[in-house]
């Protein structure tokens, strides 16, 4: 019965929604409306741990719990996979990896956008590319050289543009497609 199921705690909640940026999951989707899903269900486990809980949109959350329309085994891994982008890259990157993803399918925040089909840019001063080096030192991004590479004032360059590499595509692709994260 649900009245017997006791609420998730407060600090708990915060781990859970703290791990997923507060949004959900679902690299496509990364709606700010989330609820907290059990993976294995509270009737089966009759308890609440980290481990065993994700932030999900309703819809999402919807899908997989009550339509069973997403696997198991793909919130298993996204739950994985966001142990893996919390854990090497800055809030900045990630954002950068979800700006692809989004552009890459044509969603943003669950709702659909025009897809990009060239190759996403990203410009930023040239004191932020430090908050970007995981994602260069893993050869996911590149910095774009020439005229094309970023603002300059005087001899000075103040901005640097970067793209995604193939290996940064096929990262995205991949955690996309709830599959393991390797950098």
């Amino acid at each position: 019965m649900a009245e017997d199921r006791p609420k998730i705690p407060t600090p708990l909640r915060r781990e859970v929604l703290e791990e997923a940026g507060y949004a959900c999951a679902i690299p496509v989707c990364r709606i700010a409306t989330v609820e907290i899903a059990h993976i294995e269900p509270w009737s089966k486990v009759k308890e609440h741990t980290f481990d065993n809980l994700i932030a999900l949109c309703p819809n999402h959350h919807t899908l997989y719990d009550v339509e069973k329309k997403i696997p198991k085994a793909s919130v298993l891994r996204y739950k994985a996979n966001l142990a893996v982008l919390n854990g090497r890259y800055s809030d900045l990157e990630r954002r950068v990896l979800e700006d692809a993803v989004a552009q890459r399918y044509g969603m943003a925040n669950g709702m659909p956008v025009p897809p990009d089909p060239g190759m996403r840019q990203w410009t930023v001063h040239r004191g932020m590319g430090l908050l970007l080096s995981h994602l260069l030192k893993d050869g996911l991004i590149r910095k774009v050289l020439g005229p094309r590479g970023g603002l300059r004032v005087g001899h000075q360059e103040v901005e640097h543009t970067y793209v995604l590499t193939p290996k940064g595509i096929e990262f995205v692709r991949q955690w996309q497609d709830a599959e393991p994260l390797l950098a």
